[in-house]
């Protein structure tokens, strides 16, 4: 999560599908000591916030 910025296009579980998904970073990251907020678009969705945990991984499947 420390160096995740926008543009950058990362994999996540999404309900009611099988498997990893990718979706891309589409705003400016909030951090904070306790919370990383997100905001993700995936193809054929409205865009969501997503929140990890400042130590958590995610993975990163192409950059800006």
């Amino acid at each position: 999560m420390q160096r995740l910025e926008q543009g950058d296009v990362v994999l996540i579980d999404l309900d009611g599908t099988s498997g990893a998904t990718e979706a891309k970073v589409v705003r400016d990251i909030e951090r904070t000591a306790t919370t990383v907020r997100v905001w993700l678009r995936v193809q054929g969705r409205e865009d969501f916030v997503r929140e990890w945990r400042p130590g958590d991984r995610v993975t990163v499947v192409r950059g800006p």
